[in-house]
């Protein structure tokens, strides 16, 4: 009897633990949502007005950082199809939650460059120290659920060094992420012309696309403040690299979209007067 039963029941450990293994992932972005939803929740209410930009930008950075950094393992279980219904559905999520943060650099920038706002600004300075702030502490916050080797791929996100996302020259790198970045921002500035409900769909799908196009060239990161804090001194990169690439490619690509935003809206308000 225990010689037919043992198998069998082997057999259903190992099944349960790959339906474990496949569902952690999302698990643990399900989590994300929750906790930063819930920190929200209860630090807003304690935070003076002016210092409720900082709380923003920093629990929506970490969320984004780190929710992201979980997708890669969805891709390696779910592939293409896996990674990209997360990316939308999250994009859905962060639509609604993220209020005036824009976990990113790209509107500091652009504020700084082409609406001549002094760097020192104090909301500049919030909003600057509080994307710096999650960045860093992404690794330590990721780190504390993959130290638990709940799968295989955290095992290795925990132990080994972690491996640059760019596949291609660094000149491509630069042109894909300009590319991208530029597209991202000149949809998410123009979609203030749609309802919100079709807004939020047009920026998630538009998002999605640009993540999957770029996934197996640059990692389609389009976002500076991400690409640091996923793989600043990763393998494969140095630092010059990384930053032609994640930071000089992506702010320019960005910075022509604003400034093409406001061009428009300057030709919009002609035709009005």
């Amino acid at each position: 009897m225990h010689i037919g039963v043992e198998p069998c029941n082997l057999l259903k450990c190992d099944m349960m633990l790959a339906v474990f293994e496949s569902i952690v992932p999302y698990l643990l972005i399900l989590t994300n949502c929750i906790l930063f939803k819930v920190a929200r929740n209860i630090l807003f209410p304690l935070t003076p007005r002016k210092f409720r930009i900082f709380v923003s930008e920093f629990i929506s950075t970490l969320e984004l950082c780190a929710t992201i950094s979980e997708l890669g393992v969805v891709w390696q279980k779910h592939g293409d199809i896996g990674c990209s219904t997360c990316i939308l559905l999250c994009c859905l999520w962060w639509w609604k939650v993220f209020g005036d943060a824009e976990a990113g650099p790209f509107g500091i920038v652009d504020e700084c460059i082409l609406l001549k706002r002094p760097i020192t600004s104090f909301d500049i300075v919030l909003r600057s120290t509080a994307l710096i702030l999650a960045a860093t502490l992404t690794a330590l916050y990721t780190q504390a659920f993959w130290c638990l080797h709940l799968t295989s791929e955290h095992i290795a996100l925990h132990t080994l060094k972690c491996e640059a996302a760019l596949q291609v020259s660094v000149v491509q790198g630069f042109a894909i992420e300009f590319l991208i970045s530029f597209i991202s921002r000149i949809v998410a500035l123009e979609s203030f012309r749609f309802p919100d409900k079709i807004a939020m769909w047009v920026n998630a799908i538009a998002t999605t696309i640009l993540c999957r196009a770029a996934l197996h060239t640059t990692g389609g990161f389009f976002n500076p403040i991400l690409a640091s804090a996923l793989t600043l001194n990763c393998k494969g990169n140095n630092l010059f690299e990384h930053f032609t690439v994640y930071w000089v490619g992506a702010l320019l690509g960005g910075l022509l979209a604003r400034y093409i935003h406001i061009k428009l809206q300057q030709i919009s308000r002609k035709k009005i007067e």
